[in-house]
């Protein structure tokens, strides 16, 4: 999708390096798909603030690996 934007080109050019990004528009769905990624990092732990979590190693290795999409 095209689309006209008005951005801090200094700010444009230090997210580009800081992702090691080739291009404006990696840069920026990097940064978009990051900012969700963060989002949805803050709504899981929101969800569980307060509570006592206690899980063994394997639960632990297993929540991880279903994070990550792992399928073995």
């Amino acid at each position: 999708m095209r689309t006209t934007l008005n951005l801090d080109r200094d700010l444009l050019e230090r997210a580009k390096a800081a992702l090691g990004a080739a291009t404006y528009t990696e840069t920026i769905e990097r940064s978009l798909a990051e900012a969700i990624a963060r989002a949805d990092v803050e709504r899981k732990l929101d969800a569980v603030r307060g509570r006592d979590l206690v899980w063994s190693l394997g639960e632990l290795q297993a929540y991880r690996r279903q994070a990550r999409g792992d399928t073995a």
